[in-house]
C-alpha cells in the first residue's frame, strides 16, 4: 500500500516537474497518445469454479476491458463457510476483497454493518426493471440497493411422473395430497421405500423448507415492521406437517433430519422416493445417467398448498454480487459485478451449470430453454418466489428455526411447544 502511494506521489512530482519545464522553454511537448491505461487488480471472491465457467467469464470480461485484471478467490462450497470468510474480510476493513457473491439473505447483514457499497448511483431503475422483482427486493435495504442478483432459485416439487401416470395420480396441490399419495405408491411399489424428502438437516436448507410450509399454510415469521408473527395457528399446522410425514405418516427416508439437499436427490436419483424438495438446479443432475436412474421419468411442478384456500410458495434462493466499501477500485469492481449478472454470463451458467437467470428476458431466450425446457411452465412460480425475513439479525433467527424444528422432528417438543418457544427467542433476539 505504501508502495503504491509512493509511485503515485512519484509521478505527480514528475508530471510537475514537466509542466514547470515546459513553461521555460520555446519547445513545445506532449504526452505520448498511445499510452495505455495503468492495469487494474481485482480480487473476486467466488464459488468453486465448476466445470471452469467462472474461468471462461472473466476470460470474456477481460478481453471486452484489457485494463482490468479479475483474480479468483475460490471459496468453499458450503455456505456458511463462504459467510464466515467473507464477513471476517469485510469486518477487517480488507481492501484487497473487491467483488464478492453473496447468498440472498446477506445484503442486510453486510449492509447494515457498513461494509457494502450501495450501487444506487451505477444502476438506474430501468437497469434493476431488468430483473426479476423479488431478487431486487432481496439486494434493498433501508432504501438503498447493494447487490446484483446474477442467480435465482425457488423450492420446486420435482416428482416420479412414470408413478403417477402408472397409478392414476395427478400431482398433488397440497401436502395432504402429497401424504397420501406417497403413501398410495409406497404401497404398490416395491422399490419406492420413501414418498417425500427436502433438505432437512440443521442448516439453512431446513429454514427454506420450513418458510415454504408455513407460508402455504398463511403464517409468517416478521410482519412489515418486523415485529414476530411466528407464533401462529397456522406455523403450528406447518410444523404439524412436518414432523407428521416423520413421525406418523412415516413417508420420509430413514436419516431425513441430516440430509442436505444431496442426500435428498440421492435417494431420489436412485429410484427409490416419489417426491423430492429441491432447488431448479437439480434438474440437469435427475437427467443424467451417470448420476440418476430416472432420466426421462422427472416432472417438475410449485409445491403444495396448505389446503385448497391457501397458496403455493417458494423460498427465494440464489447469488448476488457486491462490492466491497472497502475496495480501492470501486468504479472497476462494479463494471465486473455488473458484467458477472450480465445476460451473456447467466446463459453460460444456465447452459454449463443449469442455474435459474435472474434476468426476465431470459425466460424466453432460446438457449436457456433448450438447457432447461421447464423454466417456461415455472416461470410464474419463479417471479413470485418470497423471501425469506430481511433482518441485520437474520442468522440467529434461522438458527433458533432449525434447532425448534428439529426438536419437534426428534419428538423433544409437540409442534405447538416448537413454534411458540421459537418464537419467543426470536422476540429476545430483535428486544421485543
Amino acid at each position: 500500500m505504501k508502495m503504491k502511494k509512493f509511485v503515485a506521489i512519484l509521478m505527480v512530482v514528475l508530471l510537475v516537474a514537466g509542466v514547470l519545464a515546459g513553461c521555460g522553454s520555446s519547445q513545445s511537448s506532449s504526452a505520448p497518445q498511445d499510452e495505455k491505461p495503468e492495469l487494474v487488480e481485482l480480487n473476486y471472491y467466488s464459488h468453486p469454479d465448476e466445470k471452469g465457467v467462472m474461468s471462461k467469464m472473466i476470460e470474456k470480461f477481460q478481453e471486452e476491458n484489457p485494463n482490468i485484471k479479475v483474480n479468483l478467490i475460490e471459496l468453499p462450497a458450503d455456505t456458511n463457510k463462504k459467510l464466515t470468510m467473507i464477513s471476517t474480510a469485510l469486518q477487517a476493513e480488507d481492501s484487497s476483497m473487491d467483488v464478492f457473491d453473496a447468498d440472498v439473505i446477506w445484503p442486510a447483514i453486510f449492509a447494515s454493518a457498513g461494509w457494502a457499497e450501495p450501487l444506487d448511483n451505477y444502476m438506474t431503475e430501468e437497469d434493476r426493471d431488468q430483473f426479476l422483482p423479488g431478487a431486487v427486493f432481496a439486494n434493498e435495504y433501508m432504501g438503498k440497493y447493494y447487490g446484483i442478483p446474477y442467480r435465482t432459485d425457488a423450492g420446486m416439487l420435482y416428482y416420479r411422473k412414470d408413478l403417477l401416470e402408472k397409478h392414476g395420480r395427478d400431482v398433488p396441490e397440497t401436502w395432504e395430497e402429497l401424504v397420501e399419495t406417497a403413501q398410495y405408491i409406497m404401497g404398490k411399489e416395491e422399490s419406492i421405500t420413501s414418498g417425500h424428502a427436502g433438505s432437512w438437516k440443521q442448516y439453512e436448507g431446513l429454514t427454506c423448507n420450513l418458510t415454504e410450509f408455513v407460508w402455504s399454510f398463511g403464517g409468517d415469521f416478521l410482519d412489515n415492521k418486523g415485529n414476530v408473527i411466528f407464533d401462529s395457528k397456522e406455523s403450528v399446522s406447518a410444523m404439524e406437517t412436518m414432523s407428521g410425514m416423520i413421525n406418523q405418516d412415516k413417508i420420509t427416508p430413514e436419516g431425513v433430519i441430516t440430509f442436505g439437499s444431496g442426500d435428498a436427490r440421492a435417494v431420489f436419483f436412485a429410484g427409490n422416493m416419489v417426491f423430492l424438495r429441491d432447488w431448479p438446479s437439480g434438474w440437469s443432475k435427475s437427467q443424467d445417467a451417470e448420476n440418476s436412474k430416472i432420466v426421462g421419468k422427472v416432472g417438475i411442478a410449485p409445491l403444495p398448498k396448505g389446503s385448497m384456500e391457501n397458496e403455493s410458495y417458494s423460498t427465494l434462493g440464489g447469488w448476488q454480487v457486491m462490492v466491497s466499501k472497502f475496495s480501492e477500485h470501486k468504479e472497476e469492481a462494479v463494471k465486473f459485478a455488473i458484467f458477472r449478472a450480465s445476460e451473456y454470463s447467466q446463459i453460460l451458467a444456465a447452459e454449463e451449470l443449469s442455474h435459474i437467470p435472474s434476468r426476465k428476458a431470459l425466460y424466453e431466450n432460446e438457449e436457456v430453454l433448450a438447457a432447461m425446457p421447464f423454466l417456461k411452465d415455472m416461470y410464474p412460480a419463479i417471479i413470485h418466489a418470497y423471501p425469506r425475513p430481511k433482518s441485520p439479525y437474520y442468522a440467529e433467527l434461522s438458527n433458533i428455526l432449525q434447532i425448534e424444528t428439529q426438536r419437534a422432528f426428534i419428538q423433544e417438543k409437540t409442534p405447538e411447544e416448537a413454534v411458540m418457544d421459537a418464537a419467543k427467542q426470536m422476540r429476545e433476539v430483535l428486544g421485543q
